[in-house]
């Protein structure tokens, strides 16, 4: 029979090692919860957080990327950035990116390498090329951010004349924001796809004004930044949305008109500087064209 002290020991320790084990639990509990909600607060859905875990970790080479890549929070912040203003959002986007701008280095090192080797090509170009392919994706991602933005910029005006229809008709402003995204899908496939992206935090629990200044800072154009800044006026003030939206909108149309009214006024210096050489062509040759004649004869 076990005596008093052995039977405390063991009920101590049994007590102790529970209590560990539910404390540990509970912070892995948390750990992933304090996860989910900055994905949330940031750009992702925690709906889709174990999906997008468990397809990191089967991509090894976004791994490599990630490791290869710089540590500086500063500079992967820039690098993300540039990404999701490109429309790619997922956290392995970043370790896909250095992977794939590093292999490309390597990669045109070796064929210059070669090169020099078997064609005899200048020494330089073994350095030359590595550079170009080092700061090419950089060029590449920023074009990307700046073409789809310019398209979003550029469908604002008809996906706002969309939803002041369906608001018109009787929807509320959520629901008509997601009727005219799935509308639109086929057509304008960046613009709909953010708005959808905005309607599914907001679902998810993240406070519409902290919604609507992740959408602009998601899409960093000055259309959009004018947006938001009367989302969340209406929002804090209460007032009409329908009317907010269709001042926006037709503020929106008469400014492109104005810069439209600009450039053709512009347009017909530059075309002076075009035509100017065309014209001057015949014009000498009415005039030198007899001299040139007589100098001739008298030849």
């Amino acid at each position: 029979m076990l005596s008093l002290p052995v039977l405390l020991l063991v009920t101590a320790s049994l007590a102790f090692f529970s209590v560990w084990l539910l404390v540990n639990r509970l912070l892995k509990a948390q750990n992933l919860q304090l996860q989910k909600e900055r994905i949330k607060s940031r750009v992702g859905l925690a709906s889709q957080y174990a999906k997008q875990k468990s397809h990191y970790s089967h991509c090894w080479w976004c791994s490599l990327g990630r490791a290869l890549g710089p540590k500086s929070v500063k500079e992967i912040a820039t690098v993300q950035r540039q990404l999701v203003s490109a429309g790619f959002r997922h956290e392995r986007y970043i370790g896909a990116y250095f992977f794939i701008k590093y292999s490309a280095v390597l990669l045109s090192a070796l064929v210059m390498a070669l090169l020099w080797s078997w064609l005899g090509l200048p020494a330089v170009s073994i350095i030359i090329a590595p550079t170009i392919m080092l700061l090419l994706p950089e060029r590449i991602l920023i074009y990307m951010g700046q073409s789809r933005l310019s398209n979003i910029s550029l469908h604002l005006p008809d996906f706002l004349d969309m939803c002041n229809i369906c608001m018109n008709a009787g929807l509320s402003y959520l629901v008509a924001v997601k009727r005219v995204s799935q509308e639109l899908k086929d057509i304008h496939p960046e613009i709909c796809y953010e708005f959808e992206y905005l309607l599914d935090q907001i679902q998810l629990g993240v406070p519409r004004i902290e919604a609507l200044r992740q959408f602009a800072e998601r899409n960093p154009t000055r259309d959009i930044q004018s947006l938001v800044q009367v989302l969340i006026q209406n929002e804090k003030l209460g007032s009409s949305i329908s009317e907010a939206l269709s001042e926006f909108s037709r503020r929106m149309y008469l400014d492109r008109e104005q810069a439209l009214e600009e450039k053709a006024a512009k347009t017909s210096a530059k075309m002076a500087v075009v035509i100017m050489p065309f014209l001057m062509v015949p014009y000498l040759i009415l005039l030198l064209g007899e001299k040139m004649v007589m100098l001739g004869r008298g030849f």
